[in-house]
C-alpha cells in the first residue's frame, strides 16, 4: 500500500513538472522572462513618478509613454554601479532614439551625484531620488523579508504600453549581457 501510494505521489511530481515545463516552453521568451521573475512589480504598470533631474528642471515617467524604457536605479556609494556606467552610455547614445533611458540615483545627495556625472561624461538624463522614494516603489518589500531592503544596482525594463516586464537587482559584466537581454525581451535595436 506504501509502495502504491509513493509510485502515485512520484507520478503526480513528474505529471505536475512535465506540465510546468510545457507551459514555459510554449512561452515566447519576454512571456517566460515575465513567467519567472522574482520582482512582484514585473507584469503591473509602472509607477508613474515625477523627480528633479541633475541638469535642472524635472523629468517623469510620463515623458517615456509610447515606448520602451530602461531605468537604471544607482547610488552614490555603489561601486559596481559604475562599472555599468560605459555600458549604459553607449546603449543610450547607439539606441537612445529607439529606446528611451533613465538613470535615477539615490545617493547621500545630489551634487555627489552631479560629481559622478561628470567624471564619467554621462550623457543620459540622471534623475535624484530623495530618500530612495521611487526606488522602494519599484523594488518593493516581498513578504518572506524581514526587514527593508532597496538593492543597487537595480534595473527596471519597461514596454511601451507602461508595463514593468522585467526587473533585475544585479549588475551587467558587460554591453553584449545587456543587448541581449534587450534583444530577449523584443526591445527594437534590430
Amino acid at each position: 500500500m506504501k509502495t502504491l501510494l509513493a509510485i502515485t505521489i512520484a507520478a503526480l511530481v513528474l505529471f505536475l513538472v512535465y506540465t510546468q515545463w510545457g507551459y514555459l516552453e510554449s512561452l515566447i521568451e519576454q512571456q517566460r522572462l515575465i513567467a519567472t521573475s522574482k520582482f512582484p512589480i514585473v507584469s503591473e504598470p509602472a509607477p508613474d513618478f515625477s523627480l528633479l533631474a541633475l541638469d535642472g528642471g524635472t523629468g517623469s515617467l510620463s515623458d517615456y509613454m509610447g515606448q520602451p524604457l530602461i531605468i537604471d536605479f544607482w547610488t552614490t556609494w555603489c561601486g559596481a554601479c559604475k562599472k555599468e556606467f560605459p555600458f549604459f552610455e553607449e546603449f543610450h547614445t547607439t539606441y537612445g532614439d529607439r529606446v528611451g533611458f533613465l538613470s535615477i540615483c539615490s545617493g547621500n545627495s545630489p551634487q555627489k551625484a552631479a560629481e559622478l556625472v561628470r567624471e564619467y561624461s554621462l550623457t543620459f538624463p540622471v534623475l535624484y531620488d530623495e530618500g530612495k522614494v521611487v526606488a522602494r516603489t519599484y523594488q518593493p518589500r516581498e513578504e518572506t523579508v524581514k526587514r527593508e531592503i532597496t538593492a543597487f544596482p537595480f534595473t527596471v525594463f519597461i514596454d511601451s504600453e507602461g508595463i514593468v516586464i522585467y526587473a533585475k537587482a544585479a549588475i551587467f559584466t558587460t554591453f553584449e549581457d545587456l543587448l541581449d537581454l534587450v534583444r530577449r525581451l523584443d526591445f527594437p535595436i534590430d
